[in-house]
């Protein structure tokens, strides 16, 4: 019940700041479609699954853009997918693609609010069934190492690309890094793990040897002369391809996470990025604060001790890494939730679930779907559905949507303030007064009239007050265009009307 109050209070505290989040870059949709290059090779490395033999596999993205945007310097959002660095099904959970719905979802968001996203993939493989701790440990800590270097890799390709053609417009001083769940880890590990001495810490030593997965008692259990250094360079050509855009720069602007985890507090420094956590406070398998990380199965494996989402922003608070948007006087409806329970830790996001034991509510998926395609993998499809809702029992696209909702609008505004991101689009002020629309109010029927107006048309689309497109008419006349709202409720809306060079917003009142 206090999610569903959150959420309604939110909607309800929305309706009195709307008109100042309609048409602004980065923080609202004001994108209709969404081009999505899929495939993209960014790289290529050797992965050890499937297993036996270690093999070189493409590094593959799927890149957003926002349809008909004529920015050519806009800032890039690398997101990652979780999974538990396993496939999806093959990990006993019905997600782990960038193709899971809720990674398509936040991807397809971001672009609508102009950024170019990366939707990327990263190498798989660990042992979660290992015999003892140091099998499971290890695995999985070369597993988070090798997808580190691949993120690594995927932002040099968009360096190496801008500074030669700039295929997707990016501007390289605004590089972002984001991921959900397993993704996370990724995204939030990046920018701190700099040091070779971070990962000699007591609990990164190995405690056995294993020639099967390189372990040698006493030693780390990445060794980075064998796997390479954190860019990813150097290593044995049988376990690491350093030739992945090298000579370019790592560096990221910002960092954010939905769950995950940080391997230990030390890593993290002042002078360190700005970042933003979200995370459920009762999340079963990344703890919220201090605590171990347990991997999804039945039963759950325990791996490592880590910090979670709380002590990540306690230190970046303290360290003065988010002092570029901790200052900023955010007092919007989701960051006065927010503070509600983030103890004053700006960038902090907890949620507050019922059943308080959740995990990625933002996650929804199809149970005859899972059924299905768990089938070609060999899995029991059913079993797995039904142990997913365990951890996210009124699953729905509805309420995944109202937390990813939340995610957009917690997220984007620290950006922007730390980036100095331009907000503003190129309203056509020139054109506005030659543009009617009547009857306003309405009631079934609105005329948007351009008999004086010269430019073409591109596309219509009807925004509500909190920045989603409710319709889009076809624009079959450029004279004048004839929109059907008897569908929509009373209240406020937005003709969002673009041409090659720009828009027009105009406001439309239906009664």
């Amino acid at each position: 019940m206090k999610r569903h109050l959150q959420l309604l209070f939110l909607s309800i505290a929305l309706v009195f700041v709307s008109e100042s989040l309609v048409a602004q870059r980065y923080l609202t949709e004001i994108f209709t479609n969404v081009n999505v290059t899929t495939n993209v090779t960014y790289g290529t490395n050797i992965s050890i699954f499937p297993p036996p033999t270690p093999a070189s596999i493409p590094l593959i993205m799927d890149i957003y853009e926002p349809a008909g945007d004529a920015f050519t310097q806009r800032p890039l959002i690398i997101f990652m997918h979780t999974g538990s660095f396993l496939p999806r099904y093959i990990n006993e959970s019905p997600i782990g693609s960038r193709n899971d719905s809720a990674t398509v979802e936040i991807c397809t968001q971001l672009a609508k609010r102009g950024y170019v996203v990366a939707n990327m993939d990263y190498r798989l493989g660990w042992n979660p069934a290992g015999s003892n701790v140091d099998i499971r440990r290890g695995t999985i800590l070369q597993a988070i190492y090798r997808a580190t270097q691949d993120a690594k890799a995927c932002v040099r390709f968009f360096r190496a690309d801008a500074a030669a053609t700039n295929t997707y417009g990016i501007d390289q001083s605004s590089i972002i890094l984001g991921g959900q769940g397993t993704g996370g880890y990724i995204a939030i590990n990046y920018p701190v793990l700099d040091d070779p001495a971070e990962i000699t810490l007591p609990k990164f030593i190995s405690g056995i040897t294993d020639p099967t997965y390189g372990f040698v008692a006493g030693q780390p259990y990445v060794n980075q002369s064998v796997l390479g250094d954190y860019d990813g360079y150097g290593g044995i050509p049988q376990l690491n391809n350093p030739n992945n855009s090298p000579g370019f720069s790592n560096d990221i602007a910002f960092a954010f996470n939905l769950g995950g985890a940080m391997g230990d507090s030390t890593w993290i420094e002042p002078g360190d990025v700005p970042m933003v956590g979200m995370h459920v406070i009762g999340d079963p398998f990344a703890p919220y604060d201090i605590g171990t990380v347990f991997v999804p199965g039945n039963p759950p494996q325990t791996v490592v001790d880590v910090i979670g989402s709380r002590s990540i922003l306690r230190f970046a608070n303290q360290y003065g890494n988010n002092n570029c948007f901790a200052n900023a006087g955010f007092n919007d409806p989701y960051t006065q939730v927010a503070n509600l329970y983030n103890e004053g830790f700006e960038g902090l996001y907890p949620f507050v679930t019922i059943p308080p034991v959740q995990a990625g509510p933002w996650e929804w998926y199809d149970s005859l779907t899972v059924v299905n395609e768990a089938a070609l993998f060999g899995q029991n499809g059913t079993i797995i559905y039904q142990n997913a809702l365990l951890t996210n029992p009124d699953m729905s696209k509805t309420k995944a949507l109202a937390y990813i909702d939340t995610i957009m609008n917690y997220i984007n505004p620290r950006i922007v303030e730390c980036l100095n991101l331009p907000t503003g689009i190129d309203e056509l002020t020139n054109l506005s007064n030659q543009i009617t629309v009547s009857p306003n109010p309405a009631n079934t029927d609105i005329t948007i009239n351009l008999n004086e107006v010269q430019e073409t048309v591109q596309q219509i689309s009807i925004i509500d007050v909190r920045g989603k497109e409710v319709h889009q008419p076809n624009v079959t006349n450029q004279e004048s265009i004839l929109i059907k709202i008897g569908n929509l409720k009373s209240g406020i809306y937005f003709a969002r009307i673009q041409f090659e060079n720009g828009l027009v917003t105009k406001k439309i009142m239906i009664q």
